[in-house]
């Protein structure tokens, strides 16, 4: 990467996702960093905007399987809970490497069950705010890590270094 390269990438990184950090309580989203965790996967996969619709795919699914996972467990089941824990995991992690497998046309495993863990994790430390908001508050903090701090910047970069 040239020296312009680093700069102008830098410079992107400095500026975008901080404008989402500073909007998205603003708007009513508690999970703005979940912005930055979801382009990792992005960038990661070699910015390839042809896949973004896969990535965002498989971030909603695993945010709908975070929430599943957290249903259950605060069903009130009796059931060891570590049992229980175990049980869920093991069912939903087959299916979403299942489904993720046979459908990889549009859905990117490593985004689902990155999407799932950042959900499960969100839902367990924040009690407040209602589980179906947060759910939504995530998938939409995914969406802009995709879209707006992954494509978006990697696309102002490409154009900025042509």
């Amino acid at each position: 990467m040239s020296k312009k390269e680093i700069i102008s990438l830098a410079l992107l990184v400095g500026l975008l996702p901080p404008v989402w950090a500073v909007a998205s309580p603003y708007i009513g989203n508690s999970f703005g960093p979940v912005a930055l965790i979801a382009a990792g996967i992005y960038g990661c996969n070699g910015n390839k905007f042809e896949d973004a619709g896969k990535i965002a795919a498989g971030y909603l699914l695993g945010d709908v399987w975070a929430l599943a996972a957290t249903l259950i467990m605060r069903s009130g089941l009796e059931i060891n809970p570590d049992v229980l824990l175990f049980a869920v995991l093991f069912v939903l992690g087959f299916l979403a490497v299942v489904i993720s497998c046979t459908f990889a046309r549009y859905i990117f495993m490593p985004s689902w069950l990155a999407g799932w863990a950042i959900g499960m994790l969100a839902m367990n430390l924040e009690t407040e705010i209602p589980l179906m908001s947060m759910t939504v508050q995530i998938a939409v903090s995914m969406m802009v890590g995709v879209f707006y701090v992954g494509a978006l910047l990697d696309k102002i970069h490409r154009t900025i270094n042509r």
